[in-house]
């Protein structure tokens, strides 16, 4: 990447020649997981250049979300470097032969994680997002039964002993991330298959929002058409009975056609108390396959992918200290590669062995003492200065709103509260209400590292009983 050069306004160049450049230069940068590069990029096709915006073209909508979560932030500033710094990237998808190409400007996009149905089999939305594959998923001895598990049922969905595949572990091990993996390679490879994706508690969503409005068989019909069905966090079924009983019936019939299921959950299927016995035996009837907390070489290698991804170097000393102390789930490692890329670009601090120990012990909350709803509330009351009775009340102000969401998602981490029982104490808000807010902070936390610094910060306060 750092060979390429930035060329003179005047030279000749052609879309083949730039897209060439990049592509040379990703390979570089992409040289331990070259799969991806191979697979998306070189599907695209460069058209035209005219005025430094380069269009290329994509085979499918899909390849589109998918160059432009995983790739686009590094092809921009390549284009920049070699055309100026007005250069844009633009894509052509093909939707059908006989359709007219859709263009997308790369700064502006739809949402990545909904389909719009443009495939003729493909009849409502994935819900996979396209960020979550197995080129970007880092084997270890921890997780290799459950990857090369993931991996055949992509390959072959419905036509392996694994039905259902059943992925499980603690929080923040991977699974979710196996989950979509599968999803989005079994579309690159069977683009015939209907595939959906579902957290439990969108499932459960749907099904009682059909049965309010008396359309159960428009549901179990969406259902029944997928070929490959993924439902996220099946543990989120316990104490809900006729969801339960809807989900015994549609696992069967999706099981007698061949059709692939892939569930997650927190523990094996014979821990998890609370679920009827005819369902876990059911899950037990494939493959269950652990993901169990990372071991130093994958702490390690975790580490080095995530920083190389952000194109930042750190001492040896640091990383080997980072990899040995951070013990407990990937999401810490993201967390910490988020606190430290904080720490240099924000308040310009120089990477070194303190800072790690001082980012390292953020991630060490003390827990000692039992966390109750009404200290979680009090706690994030006192942080934010407002009253708690704004943090459960009405109110949409931003300060209070992002306060509350951040109380909903330590509430739901750290209590065994359900969500309807959550919704009764944050102003009688309905469930989706307590999900939106949940996942609202989950979907930022990688991102937003003033999120990240007040989440983790609330949990040492909790934990510690500061």
């Amino acid at each position: 990447m750092g060979s390429t050069k930035a060329v003179n306004s005047d030279s000749a160049l052609t879309a083949q020649e730039v897209w060439a450049r990049c592509i040379e230069a990703l390979q570089e940068r992409f040289a331990r997981n070259p799969a991806p590069v191979q697979v998306f990029l070189r599907s695209a096709e460069p058209i035209t250049l005219q005025d430094s915006v380069l269009t290329i073209r994509v085979p499918s909508h899909f390849f589109y979300e998918y160059i432009e979560a995983n790739f686009s932030r590094f092809i921009v500033p390549l284009l920049r470097k070699i055309l100026g710094s007005k250069a844009r990237l633009v894509y052509q998808v093909i939707t059908t032969p006989r359709a007219e190409p859709m263009q997308f400007p790369a700064q502006e996009l739809p949402p990545p994680m909904v389909y719009p149905g443009l495939y003729r089999t493909q009849p409502f939305p994935t819900n996979l997002n396209p960020k979550y594959t197995f080129e970007n998923f880092i084997e270890g001895e921890c997780n290799r039964l459950a990857r090369s598990a993931a991996m055949t049922v992509a390959q072959r969905p419905g036509q392996t002993a694994f039905n259902p595949l059943f992925l499980y572990g603690e929080v923040g091990q991977g699974k979710t991330h196996l989950a979509h993996a599968i999803g989005n390679y079994a579309r690159l490879l069977h683009p015939d298959k209907v595939i959906l994706y579902l957290t439990s508690e969108a499932f459960t969503s749907e099904y009682v929002e059909a049965v309010r409005n008396k359309k159960v068989s428009e549901f179990l019909q969406k259902i029944h058409r997928v070929d490959l069905i993924i439902v996220d966090d099946v543990q989120f079924l316990i104490g809900r009975e006729s969801t339960q009983d809807i989900f015994f019936h549609i696992f069967n019939e999706l099981h007698q056609k061949n059709r692939q299921i892939v569930l997650t959950a927190d523990a094996a299927p014979a821990e998890l108390r609370g679920l009827e016995e005819r369902l876990v035996s059911r899950f037990a009837w494939g493959l269950a396959a652990p993901l169990r907390p990372p071991d130093y070489e994958t702490r390690l290698a975790i580490l080095e992918y995530k920083l190389a991804q952000e194109g930042v170097e750190i001492p040896k000393e640091v990383l080997v200290y980072l990899a040995t102390y951070v013990e407990s789930h990937v999401r810490d490692l993201e967390g910490v590669v988020i606190q430290l890329l904080a720490e240099t670009s924000i308040r310009r601090r120089e990477i070194s062995l303190d800072l790690a120990k001082e980012i390292v012990s953020r991630f060490k909350p003390l827990r000692t003492r039992a966390v109750t709803l009404e200290k979680i509330l009090r706690t994030v009351s006192d942080y934010f200065r407002i009253h708690p009775e704004e943090l459960a009340g009405k109110s949409r102000k931003k300060e209070i709103a992002y306060a509350r969401h951040i109380a909903v998602f330590l509430a739901r981490k750290h209590t065994r509260y359900a969500l309807k029982a959550l919704g009764e104490h944050f102003g009688k808000r309905d469930h989706t209400t307590i999900l939106h807010s949940c996942q609202w902070v989950e979907e930022r936390l990688s991102t937003d590292p003033e999120l990240a610094e007040h989440v983790q910060a609330l949990e040492r306060i909790l934990f510690r009983g500061a």
